[in-house]
């Protein structure tokens, strides 16, 4: 089969450092195949995210949003985690402005080092069990006006 061509088998396999993906089809007339994951020899393969207690929420500042001041940060707890780490950087060209050092609770206030002159800045948050990652937000975008 060339790519880009449908016949009545196929089969998609996505493999990424930490988890192979694989489905396969046949017939039009015979069942469709569950998908099947597997982790690479000597791990374990992760559990599927299956509510919003296993993923990190952003909440405050919510994305889009525009403030002449930001200094607080909040998100939502992930079920499991005992740390959390935050990413703050400038939209334009990605230059780092603070990461965190591991933070207990779901919110952070800016130390007082750090001053966000006006421009647009990302940021996302990693939750975190030791030193395993439970999940990572979406980066969200904010901006800082005059």
């Amino acid at each position: 089969m060339t790519p880009g061509t449908f016949s009545r088998f196929c089969g998609v396999a996505v493999a990424a450092s930490c988890l192979t993906i694989s489905v396969a089809c046949g017939s039009p007339d015979a069942p469709a195949p569950a998908a099947t994951t597997s982790a690479p020899a000597g791990s374990a393969a992760p559990a599927p995210a299956t509510s919003a207690a296993s993923s990190v929420n952003i909440v405050e500042p919510a994305e889009g949003s525009s403030s002449g001041h930001i200094s607080l940060f909040s998100w939502t707890a992930v079920e499991g985690a005992d740390g959390y780490r935050m990413h703050l950087a400038a939209a334009t060209d990605g230059r780092t402005i603070w990461d965190s050092p591991v933070l207990t609770t779901t919110e952070a206030h800016l130390p007082n080092t750090v001053a966000l002159e006006p421009e647009a800045y990302v940021w996302q948050i990693t939750a975190l069990k030791g030193t395993e990652v439970l999940a990572t937000s979406p980066l969200s975008r904010f901006t800082v006006t005059p």
